[in-house]
Formats: structure tokens, sequence, C-alpha cells
């Protein structure tokens, strides 16, 4: 038997339904590869006749993709008209027993990893201070700011550092790898909307400057300007960075965060958010509104 479609040839009869739904029927070309797949499989499901494998052209109409659909959905195969690229793949599995690992939500895509405001306790177990959450279960309307935290080893100590903020009950978050980073982003973009306050806390270098911009952090947690200028170096920048210079120079800052500007994208002074053990840290405003609007539109 003809093996079932897959997730390019799902996309193009969706799309091919959306044009049959204005236009009623379709002379299609069979000389591009995924139209010659869907003809093959409909030969193969007696949906069309054996010589339209030879033809240049065939016709498709609304009743013929009704067919396609039964039969997909008769052999436990995936439907074009099931919405794959919305659905996890436990979603996916009630409608088909084929796997399609490469469309749908992966198993991390909204996991973000929080660190708890208060440890929990259970019984055998030391305090659990982290959790792996899907970020559209949290209740962001309980939290007052979001503090997104960017090295995992400072994440996993975040007590070792000395913060000040002026929150009650933050959101702390680890910014991410390849595991957690894409859970972040999307927990940022819908951060934005409560027009809360969102600090960055990682290297405050062209890097890490350009990764809060780019998650729409209002602030950075900072040392006092007169320690950050001790104690920032030039040799704490990896060169591979210089890319992001002349972005960041030439943006508007909000007048607290120019002097660090000045120093991270001028005279190259940055500091890792390792070496900021020790100092007291606050956060201070990164981006003045009209670069922040500027920002969102960009993001759209």
């Amino acid at each position: 038997m003809h093996k079932a479609l897959g997730l390019q040839a799902l996309n193009w009869l969706l799309k091919l339904e959306q044009r049959l739904q204005r236009d009623g029927s379709a002379v299609i070309k069979a000389d591009s590869k995924i139209a010659a797949q869907v003809i093959a499989w409909c030969i193969e499901q007696q949906l069309l006749p054996a010589h339209s494998a030879r033809l240049p052209r065939v016709q498709f109409n609304r009743a013929l993709l009704e067919q396609i659909a039964k039969a997909q959905q008769a052999l436990g195969q995936a439907c074009f008209r099931q919405p794959v690229s919305s659905q996890d793949r436990l979603q996916q599995s009630l409608h088909s027993q084929q796997e399609l690992k490469s469309a749908g939500a992966s198993p991390r895509q909204h996991r973000v990893l929080i660190r708890l405001n208060t440890p929990l306790f259970a019984q055998g177990l030391p305090a659990l201070q982290f959790s792996d959450f899907d970020w559209q279960q949290l209740p962001l309307s309980a939290y007052d700011a979001l503090l997104v935290v960017e090295n995992l080893d400072c994440f996993y100590q975040l007590q070792r550092f000395t913060f000040t903020m002026p929150y009650q009950q933050p959101l702390l978050i680890y910014r991410g790898d390849t595991q957690y980073s894409s859970g972040c982003a999307a927990l940022c973009d819908a951060w934005q909307q409560t027009g809360k306050p969102c600090v960055y806390f990682g290297d405050a270098d062209l890097a890490g400057l350009s990764i809060a911009i780019s998650l729409g952090c209002s602030n950075m947690l900072l040392p006092e300007l007169s320690q950050f200028q001790h104690a920032a170096s030039p040799a704490m920048l990896d060169n591979k960075q210089l890319k992001f210079q002349p972005g960041l120079a030439a943006m508007a800052m909000h007048p607290a965060f120019t002097p660090y500007q000045q120093l991270i994208c001028q005279q190259l002074k940055v500091l890792r958010q390792q070496q900021m053990q020790g100092l007291p840290l606050t956060p201070v405003t990164l981006l003045t509104l009209p670069n922040a609007d500027t920002l969102a539109e960009q993001k759209t």
C-alpha cells in the first residue's frame, strides 16, 4: 500500500481546498514532486483512474478532496484538514496513527524553567526550588514583574547575588538554551501585553544587551555605574559580539542607561554575569518608550 502523505503534501492539499472553496475546481499540473505524490496516493486509494499518473494535468474538485479526507481518516493517516501545525504529538495521535514529528508543537516548545519564590516541601525530598512549566498555564496576573536570568549556573545559584527590586511577586525564569529559549521568547511576548516590567539579568555585554532588547525587556539588573565601571573590562568581551556594536551604539536608550551604553558599546567595557557576585544590583531602565514601540513594530 502507498505510504501516507507527508507534511508538505498535507499542507498542499489544505491550500488547494482553500482555493477550491473559491473556484470550485482546479486543473493541477502534475510535474511538481508534491502534486505527483498526491496523485499517486489517490490512484493507490482508487480515487483517481490509473492513467492519471501519465497525464500532464489532473482536475481536482471539492468532491475529490472530501473523498481524500475520508480515506485518510479511514486509514488512520493524518488528514490534511486537521491543524497538525498547532497540535502536539499527543493531540495528533487522537486523529491518526501517523507520526509527524516535524509538525506541530514540540514537547518543550511552551516550557519554561521557573524559580519558585517560595520553595515547596515534599516528604522525603529536599526543598523544591525549580519547576518546568508550560508558560500558558501560568497566571501572569499574579506576578508584578518578570525576571529573565541568562546563564543557567547563575539561575540555579541566584542566592549568591545581591539585588534589590521594587516588586513584591516577580516571576523568575531561565532565558533558556535549545530546550527552553522558545518558551521564554513566547512568554516575553505575552508579558509585554501586561504592561508590567520585564527585567533582564545576564551578561552586560553586546550580546546580552542585544538579547535583552530582542525579548522586549524594560530593565537590566546592573551594579551602580561607578561600580560597573570599576569592575567591567574589555577582556571579558568575545570578539564575535562586535557585529552587534553598530546597531546598539546608535540606538537611543533611556537616559538612565545611556552611561552604561557608552561603556559597553563604545569603550567595550563589559561585565559577565558571574562577576556581578558581591555587587549590589538594581533594575536600570533600558529603553525609551519610542524605542520600545519601534521594537514592538519590528517584531510584528
